[in-house]
C-alpha cells in the first residue's frame, strides 16, 4: 500500500507531541538528581506545548488537564503554594467539562482533588484539605472499589491532616488501613511496606506510645534489610530507632541499630565519609554511657583515623576526638596515653578562637593526671620523664627563647 506524506499540520503534530514524550523522560532525570525547580521549568515547557496542541491542532484536551496537572504537582513539591493552586483548580475544571467524552478523566479527577487536598493542607488550610480530601476518597471508592490500591495515596494525605491537627488514633486508623490495602496487593515483603511503618511510629511516637513506635521501626528496619533495601532512609530509620531504644534505656539494642546504619552508610558511601562518621562517633558515645569503655576506646581510634582524613590533623573535629580518647583513657587508668592525647588536642585548640572553655577543661585534666602520678609514680613508666604541665611547659620555652 502507497505511503503519502504527512501534511505540515500532522507533521508539525506529531513533532510536537514527540518533544513532550522526551521532555517527560528528562523530568524523571531531573527528578532523580533532586532538581525541584528545573522540573518546574520542564513542566512549563509541556504545559505550553500542550495548550499549542490542544487550542491550535484540536488535539485530545485531556493532555491539557494533565499538564496542569503536573505543574500544579511540581509547584506543590517546591512549596510554591499560590502557584500549585491556581494550575490544580484549572485542571480540575477542565478535568470536569471532559466527563461525558473522556472515560479518563473520573479516577484522574480523584488524584486532582487529592493534590488540592495537600495544597490546602500543607498551606494551613486544613479543613479545606479535609472536605476536598473526603470528596476525593467517596469518589474513587464508588469507581474503583473499597479495597483499590488508589485508595492508599488518600488515606495516606487523611493520615496527615489528622496528625496535624493531633487527633493521632484517626491518623493510625487511615495509616492502618493504607497498610492493608498495600498488604494485601504486594504481601507483607514489599518496598512499599517500610515507609507505611515509619509514619505509623511516628504517630505512636508523638502519642507518647514509645513501645509501639520502637515495634514498627524495628519492623521496618527489618524488613529493609531482608529485601537489601541499603539506602540511605533505612539508615536514618536505624538511627532514629537507636535513639528510641536509649530513651528507653535498652543500650543492646540501640546499638545493634546503630551498627545497622553504620553498616548501610559504609556500604553506600564508604569508611571515609561524613555520614558514616557521624553514626560511629554515636556508637562511641553509646558505649561510654553503657560502660563499655574498652569498646568504646576501639570506635574512637577508628574515628581519629577518620576524622584525619575528612578534616585534616589540624581541625577542631580531629581535636574533639582526641579529647574523647584522652577521657577514655583517663577511665581505664591509662594515663601516660591519655596525657598524650590530651597534650595533642590541646596544641590544636589553641590555634581557634572562641575554644577557651575547652582549652581550660584540657589543663585541668593534664594538671589532674601530673597530680595523681607525682602522688603514685607507680602509675607512670618512670624511664621517661614526667610531662610537664602545659604552663610550665610554655614558661621553660619562653625562657629558652630568652
Amino acid at each position: 500500500m502507497e505511503e503519502y506524506p504527512m501534511n505540515i499540520p500532522d507533521r508539525i503534530c506529531a513533532e510536537l507531541e514527540e518533544k513532550n514524550r522526551v521532555l517527560n523522560e528528562y523530568v524523571r532525570d531531573r527528578e532523580d538528581m533532586g532538581d525541584k525547580e528545573g522540573v518546574i521549568q520542564v513542566r512549563i515547557h509541556q504545559l505550553a506545548l500542550c495548550k499549542v496542541l490542544v487550542n491550535v491542532h484540536n488535539r485530545n484536551p485531556f493532555m491539557l488537564v494533565q499538564a496542569h496537572t503536573n505543574l500544579g504537582e511540581s509547584y506543590l513539591s517546591s512549596k510554591y503554594y499560590e502557584q500549585a493552586l491556581e494550575h490544580l483548580t484549572s485542571a480540575l475544571k477542565l478535568n470536569g467539562s471532559l466527563f461525558n467524552s473522556i472515560e479518563d478523566t473520573k479516577p484522574f479527577h480523584t488524584h486532582i482533588l487529592t493534590l488540592l487536598g495537600k495544597c490546602y493542607l500543607e498551606a494551613g488550610g486544613t479543613e479545606d484539605a479535609f472536605g476536598l480530601l473526603e470528596k476525593a476518597l467517596k469518589m474513587n471508592k464508588s469507581l474503583l472499589g473499597e479495597d483499590h490500591l488508589s485508595n492508599s495515596s488518600i488515606y495516606h494525605a487523611m493520615a496527615q491532616a489528622y496528625s496535624k491537627k493531633k487527633d493521632h488514633s484517626k491518623a493510625l486508623d487511615c495509616l492502618t488501613t493504607m497498610w492493608e490495602l498495600h498488604e494485601a496487593t504486594f504481601g507483607m515483603k514489599h518496598e512499599s511496606i517500610p515507609p507505611i511503618y515509619e509514619e505509623m511510629g511516628k504517630v505512636y511516637y508523638k502519642q507518647k506510645d514509645i513501645p509501639n513506635a520502637i515495634d514498627l521501626y524495628k519492623r521496618a528496619v527489618n524488613l529493609m534489610m531482608d529485601m537489601d533495601m541499603n539506602t540511605d532512609k533505612a539508615a536514618e530509620i536505624a538511627v532514629t530507632l537507636s535513639q528510641w531504644l536509649q530513651e528507653s534505656a535498652n543500650y543492646p539494642e540501640a546499638l545493634d541499630a546503630l551498627r545497622s546504619a553504620e553498616q548501610v552508610y559504609e556500604y553506600n558511601h564508604g569508611l571515609i565519609d561524613k555520614r558514616t562518621a557521624k553514626v560511629k562517633r554515636s556508637i562511641c558515645m553509646l558505649l561510654l554511657k553503657a560502660g563499655e569503655y574498652n569498646e568504646a576506646l576501639e570506635e574512637c581510634l577508628e574515628l581519629e583515623e577518620i576524622d584525619r582524613s575528612l578534616h585534616g590533623e589540624n581541625s577542631q573535629q580531629y581535636a574533639k576526638n582526641l579529647k574523647v580518647i584522652g577521657t577514655v583513657l583517663m577511665i581505664l587508668k591509662r594515663y601516660k596515653d591519655a596525657y598524650a592525647y590530651f597534650n595533642k588536642a590541646l596544641g590544636i585548640f589553641k590555634r581557634f578562637k572562641g575554644t577557651q572553655k575547652t582549652i581550660k577543661e584540657i589543663k585541668q585534666k593534664l594538671n589532674s593526671i601530673n597530680t595523681g602520678l607525682r602522688e603514685n609514680p607507680e602509675l607512670y613508666d618512670t624511664k621517661k620523664s614526667t610531662e610537664e604541665n602545659p604552663e610550665e611547659a610554655e614558661d621553660k620555652d619562653s625562657n629558652k627563647s630568652v
